[in-house]
């Protein structure tokens, strides 16, 4: 017993597939000032504005490109234990988002996050078994601009042994870079062959890209890096209003980057980014839990398997502004859309509330048992002669014993049964007697890891955490 979910028919898939291709060949997409123009121009793409660098991508060129796209991407980490293989065969999660702010779990308070939050965060996300890739959830604010970016990778690297995702986003941030796979892989050639973190190339909605970002981004895929091609369309303000227009949109602006990329490092591992999201014209913000963003993550990953290519979608946002009820329904249903409709990565939320803007430590704890719960769910069960278990039925009769069956206490150590850390179901007089409610137990769960990580301390090993750390001081240099 398994769910199969479709959310697409071959039809509607079909038509958003060619409606993509339609609007890069008709409209094009804005490359701005990179150095990829000649490349598009020489594979006879069409310069339209060479000021603004708006290009008109001929089908087959786009469809060439999207070919050479490998349909399993490995996603290493410190060892094969520790990897994360998209190979459709199931979801991973990764927390995500690099929020600013930070729901304090001690005083209640919303405040600035520091590169304290971000230890402590990598640590708890890292201790969760459902998170497969580690992605920062928030921004060391108290740390220099020039050293931000470079402090998020090695907090990951030092805290976790899972693959690492981050973006890079300015030309001098290469060197330092390559200078961290060296210390922490050896050398380019292993980590090519074991790369150890991926990167986020975001795409500018409607139908752009920052050309030196794109530029980074195509010299980082000739080393090897994994890209993660992040179409971010806003329903209703940068895309149109509509589920089938906002996916349109995200699909051609992942197919324009992609056919760059391709043509300047063939064969480059990408994954293909489900970012969208809805402007709620009510409040004027826009909305990642809206439930038609769900809708959007269910096409687009649909049609990201149609192509060949895995995806990443967000499924745990909410726009809660705390762990409450709606953070509950709108992270358990977003997670359990883009999961049934086979997403490869699943982020978007874990740890995170108001859309990707906030971090609250116990949110981690309790968003990872959602995810476990859905993982469950979706993966089904066995029904087989053994798993009715009919001679047990026979044995026990009508005494209804079993309890005491050795099958039961066998079964439930395997598996058989999901046991919950973090909700509760104990009877009421229980329950008012243990005196905590999940925010406490998460609260609780929190401190046991980071106690446990305060004794244990990094994971790589000194020598190598001091050379990264000293990578981090040069900064910009």
């Amino acid at each position: 017993m398994r769910l199969e979910a479709r959310w697409l028919g071959e039809d509607e898939r079909q038509l958003i597939v060619d409606e993509a291709y339609g609007l890069l060949e008709r409209v094009g997409m804005r490359f701005g000032s990179s150095r990829t123009l000649h490349t598009l121009e020489q594979a006879g793409a069409q310069v339209a504005d060479r000021e603004a660098g708006v290009v008109r991508l001929p089908r087959d060129l786009v469809a060439g490109a999207l070919a050479r796209c490998p349909r399993e991407v490995l996603l290493a980490g410190a060892t094969p234990a520790d990897d994360c293989l998209l190979d459709g065969a199931r979801s991973h999660f990764v927390p995500s988002g690099a929020s600013t702010h930070v729901l304090d779990m001690d005083t209640g308070a919303y405040r600035v996050s520091t590169a304290e939050d971000q230890r402590q965060s990598a640590i708890v996300a890292d201790a969760m078994d459902v998170v497969d890739v580690m992605w920062m959830l928030v921004s060391a604010t108290d740390v220099p601009d020039d050293q931000r970016l470079l402090r998020g990778y090695v907090t990951s690297l030092c805290w976790s042994n899972k693959h690492s995702q981050d973006e890079i986003t300015d030309p001098w941030q290469l060197d330092p870079i390559l200078a961290i796979i060296e210390t922490v892989c050896g050398s380019v050639e292993a980590f090519r062959e074991r790369p150890r973190f991926s990167v986020v190339c975001c795409t500018s909605s409607p139908l752009a890209i920052d050309g030196a970002f794109l530029d980074v981004n195509v010299e980082l895929a000739r080393y090897g890096v994994p890209i993660l091609i992040y179409p971010m369309p806003i329903a209703g303000a940068t895309a149109p209003i509509t589920v089938a227009g906002t996916v349109a949109m995200n699909m051609a602006e992942f197919l324009g980057a992609n056919t760059v990329i391709q043509l300047e490092a063939p064969g480059t591992p990408v994954i293909l980014g489900a970012g969208a999201s809805l402007l709620d014209m009510k409040a004027g913000t826009f909305s990642f839990g809206a439930l038609e963003t769900g809708l959007m993550v269910a096409a687009c990953a649909e049609i990201a398997h149609e192509l060949g290519v895995p995806v990443l979608c967000p499924g745990l946002g909410t726009d809660a502004k705390y762990g409450g009820i709606q953070a509950g329904y709108e992270k358990a249903l977003k997670g359990m859309v883009a999961v049934s409709a086979g997403a490869d990565l699943v982020t978007g939320g874990i740890g995170l509330l108001s859309g990707a803007n906030l971090m609250s430590l116990p949110q981690i704890v309790i968003d990872a048992e959602i995810a476990e719960m859905i993982g469950r769910s979706v993966a089904g069960t066995q029904i087989t002669p053994e798993t009715v278990m009919s001679d047990s039925i026979e044995r026990v009769g009508f005494t209804g014993s079993y309890l005491s069956e050795k099958e039961t206490a066998r079964r439930l150590r395997s598996g058989e049964v999901f046991l919950p850390r973090i909700s509760t179901r104990l009877s009421i007089e229980g329950w008012r007697a243990q005196g905590r409610d999940e925010a406490d137990a998460a609260r609780d769960r929190v401190c046991e890891i980071l106690a446990t990580a305060g004794a244990r301390g990094p994971k790589l090993a000194g020598d190598k955490v001091e050379a990264l750390e000293a990578i981090v001081r040069r900064g910009q240099g």
